[in-house]
């Protein structure tokens, strides 16, 4: 074990922790007794943390062990650090993009690493149909490597003046028609599909995010409306909120969803045991019911594309903008009206009066 690092064992909790040299706690970590995988997961991020603090060289000098040293190094950052990144950006790095790009970097040294092998890798993530995720995990893996070179493993990052991918911007419009075939379709499927397809109305109502609906907790519910973290901020900047007024709707679907929920749940759109859906988890029933509602489409003649939750925002900022609403902005939670104007606006044809 590294130094000042202590590891307990109990009969139902076993423990790390890392011993100051005033005697305080630099950080504690937990895990119950009987569960293997959580506890062989405290006890390298534990050791990865440890060997931060003491200032350790990077075990066999492979780029896998830098990312587990980079992840220890975010984690164990005060929540108010500028350099630290959300919690959510940072499991969804280390659970998505981390995953993907360490099968082809993981075992070569960080030095090693030379530009050609990144355009390599993002000219293979295109031709797989994926160029966009492609740039995301080479942005991961620079951040790493920077931080690699804080820490003296490199001289240069290599994924320094890189050309990412280009991509299209994403032109996808969810009709209300196909909104109410996928709400049908899961109605008449049942269980997890009425919850997912409500969470999918809720965030076209609600013009939230993924993350923000799938995540929206009781007591978001105000008697005025729904009441939101809005998901994304400026690093520095306070928490905001943004408050949806009721409609008869939005009220309609929140009780539903509620009514779903066979435990005491602090979520609104939780699972059966009233935890939060996992990302992967709710992609799984989400591509399930856009399935069956593909299947339906085709046997009533009607015209259908499979969408995501994160296609309800643009949605709903395009159907809003194109009934005159002057106050999308504020349901989107930007302090400005150009992203909403250049990403979510995804009208084919936008109308305005002659002047007189």
């Amino acid at each position: 074990m590294p130094f000042r690092l202590y590891e307990r064992v109990g009969k139902f909790k076993v423990s790390y922790g890392y011993k100051l040299p005033d005697g305080t706690w630099a950080f504690r970590l937990t895990a119950p007794a009987d569960d293997a995988a959580a506890r062989a997961r405290i006890r390298a991020e534990a050791i990865d943390r440890a060997n931060e603090l003491n200032g350790a060289p990077i075990e066999g000098g492979e780029t896998e062990a830098l990312f587990r040293r980079y992840f220890a190094w975010q984690r164990g950052l005060p929540v108010d650090s500028e350099d630290r990144k959300a919690d959510s950006t940072l499991d969804e790095n280390e659970h998505n993009e981390a995953k993907r790009i360490l099968k082809s970097f993981g075992k070569v040294k960080p030095a090693s690493i030379k530009p050609v092998h990144i355009y390599k890798y993002l000219d293979g993530r295109a031709a797989e149909g994926a160029p966009a995720k492609a740039n995301k995990e080479i942005a991961l893996l620079s951040a790493v490597l920077e931080f690699g070179r804080r820490k003296g493993v490199l001289e240069t990052n290599p994924c320094r003046d890189i050309k990412y991918n280009k991509t299209r911007p994403d032109t996808r419009y969810v009709t209300p028609a196909e909104l109410d075939l996928v709400v049908r379709v899961a109605r008449e499927r049942g269980g997890m599909y009425v919850v997912a397809a409500l969470c999918l109305r809720a965030a076209y109502l609600t013009v939230s995010r993924p993350d923000e609906m799938r995540t929206v907790m009781r007591h978001a519910i105000t008697p005025s409306g729904m009441e939101m973290v809005v998901g994304k901020r400026k690093k520095g900047h306070a928490e905001r909120f943004k408050l949806i007024e009721w409609s008869t709707e939005l009220r309609a679907v929140i009780d539903e969803a509620l009514s779903l929920q066979r435990t005491t749940s602090l979520y609104v759109f939780g699972n059966s045991e009233g935890q939060p859906y996992t990302k992967s988890g709710w992609n799984t029933n989400l591509r399930r019911l856009m399935e069956h509602a593909r299947k339906k489409a085709e046997a009533e003649g009607i015209e259908f594309a499979r969408f995501t939750l994160k296609d309800m925002r643009p949605a709903a900022v395009t159907d809003r903008v194109n009934d005159g609403d002057e106050t999308i902005t504020n349901a989107t939670g930007h302090s400005s009206d150009r992203m909403v104007r250049q990403v979510y606006d995804r009208r084919a044809t936008k109308r305005a009066r002659a002047t007189e």
